[in-house]
C-alpha cells in the first residue's frame, strides 16, 4: 500500500504491505480456535484419549507462532521522502532501523523486469554504485504504481531483465 504523509521538506510516502487483519482481530481469531480446540481435547480425555492434550497444545502454539510471525512481517515499512536536494529511504517496523541519504541528482531507479510470470518485478533505488531493493512486500499493481510515482518525481527508469538461476519450466 502506498500512502502520501504530508511534510514540510518535501513529498513524502509510506509503503506498507496490505493487511487483511489487525493484531488485535488475530489475537481473537487465536483465541477462537484455542476454545475450540479446548472443547474438542477435553471430550476425546473424557473418552479415555488423554495423549492428545499434549498434541493440541503443540499444535495451538505452532499456529500462533506463524500467526506471530506474518503479523510481524505485516508491520514492516518504508518511508521515503523526496526533498528539493536530497532522497532519503528508512525501513523498519515501529521506528526506522536501517537509513539512506542520497542526493537527489545521483539517485536512479532501476526496474528488475520479471522473468517469469509468477514472479514479480523488482524496484531498486541506486546512487553510488549501490543498489537497495525498494518495497518488495508490495503485490504487483502497487509495484507498478511505484514506478510510475517515481517517473513523476523526475527519476530515469532504467529497465533491465533478470535471469533466473535454477530450473526453467
Amino acid at each position: 500500500m502506498i500512502e502520501r504523509l504530508s511534510d514540510s521538506d518535501g513529498v513524502r510516502y509510506r509503503l506498507t504491505p496490505n493487511r487483511s487483519i489487525s493484531w488485535p482481530a488475530l489475537v481473537r481469531v487465536w483465541l477462537g480456535l484455542v476454545a475450540l480446540t479446548s472443547v474438542v481435547v477435553v471430550g476425546m480425555s473424557l473418552a479415555g484419549a488423554w495423549l492428545v492434550i499434549p498434541f493440541a497444545g503443540l499444535e495451538l502454539a505452532a499456529v500462533g507462532a506463524g500467526l506471530w510471525y506474518t503479523a510481524r512481517q505485516c508491520c514492516r515499512q518504508e518511508v521515503i521522502t523526496f526533498g528539493p536536494s536530497r532522497v532519503v529511504l528508512e525501513k523498519g517496523r515501529q521506528w526506522p532501523e536501517r537509513r539512506w541519504d542520497w542526493p537527489r541528482p545521483a539517485v536512479r531507479v532501476l526496474l528488475d523486469e520479471k522473468p517469469h510470470p509468477w514472479l514479480r518485478e523488482r524496484v531498486c533505488l541506486c546512487c553510488e554504485g549501490k543498489e537497495v531493493p525498494l518495497a518488495d512486500f508490495l503485490n504487483p499493481r502497487d509495484s507498478r504504481q511505484l514506478v510510475s510515482l517515481l517517473e513523476s518525481q523526475g527519476f530515469p527508469v532504467r529497465r533491465r531483465t533478470r535471469e533466473i538461476v535454477g530450473v526453467r519450466f
